[in-house]
Order: C-alpha cells, then sequence, then structure tokens
C-alpha cells in the first residue's frame, strides 16, 4: 500500500494520487518488502532512485565496502544518523551499549571510502536506499 501526501481539494487529491503513484513505483523498482509506505517518507529515495543504475552507482561510491557489511553494522550507522549522530540516543533505540554502538561506529567508519562526518547526508541516504530495498 502506497499512501500519497494529505492536501485538499481536486488539485490537492491529484497531487496526492500522484505522489502515491509515486511510491508505488519506487517500491517496485527497489523490489521492497515493505508493505506500506508513505509518500513523505520516501520521497528523497523515491526521487534519488528513479535512475536505477545511477541509484546503484551512487549507494556503491557512498557506502564502499559498508554496502556489504553485516546487517548489524548497517543498522547501527542508520540509527545513528536518524538519531542525529547522538550515540546515547541509537544506542537506547538499539538496545545496545553505548560502548558496543562506538565500536560498531568505528568499524563502519573504516569502510566507508570518506569519513562520516565529511558526507554525513549522502551516507544516510545511501542508507535508506539499502532499507528500502530491503536490507536493515
Amino acid at each position: 500500500v502506497a499512501l500519497g501526501s494529505p492536501a485538499a481539494g481536486v488539485d490537492g487529491f491529484r497531487r496526492s494520487h500522484l505522489d502515491a503513484l509515486t511510491t508505488q513505483q519506487m517500491l517496485t523498482r527497489l523490489t521492497s518488502p515493505s508493505r506500506l509506505a508513505f509518500h513523505h517518507e520516501v520521497e528523497l529515495v523515491a526521487l534519488l532512485t528513479t535512475d536505477p543504475e545511477r541509484a546503484d552507482r551512487f549507494v556503491a561510491r557512498t557506502l564502499g565496502g559498508l554496502e556489504s557489511a553485516a546487517p548489524e553494522l548497517v543498522e547501527t550507522l542508520r540509527v545513528f544518523i536518524e538519531e542525529q549522530c547522538n550515540a546515547t540516543r541509537a544506542a537506547a533505540r538499539l538496545f545496545t551499549h553505548r560502548n558496543t554502538l562506538l565500536r560498531r561506529l568505528a568499524r563502519a567508519d573504516q569502510l566507508l571510502l570518506r569519513p562520516l562526518s565529511q558526507h554525513t547526508i549522502e551516507v544516510g541516504t545511501a542508507l535508506k536506499v539499502l532499507q528500502w530495498r530491503g536490507r536493515p
């Protein structure tokens, strides 16, 4: 199920319908296992993955070795970025000790082609692409 953004009037209905179609197309394109998606959650990934080959290159160029790393490493970095790079909140959300989280982040940073601090937004976006493809 793909849901568009809420809007008022005929034009709003049309826009919401197009948003839902865009969301559904993205889910299909990425062969996502997700059964429900809201347009506001996937808008950036939908824009980025319009051309699947370019999206694949972006993910590979951004994540380097992290793309094929253990799922818990990928999830740790994604949650850390979602928590505004706050290690304490990320550790709590992952139900893990802060030191464990910091060790995983150090390992993830080694696998990235550039340090996380230099391109956090790009890494977060690439991780979202992986997430919607069914990776953690």
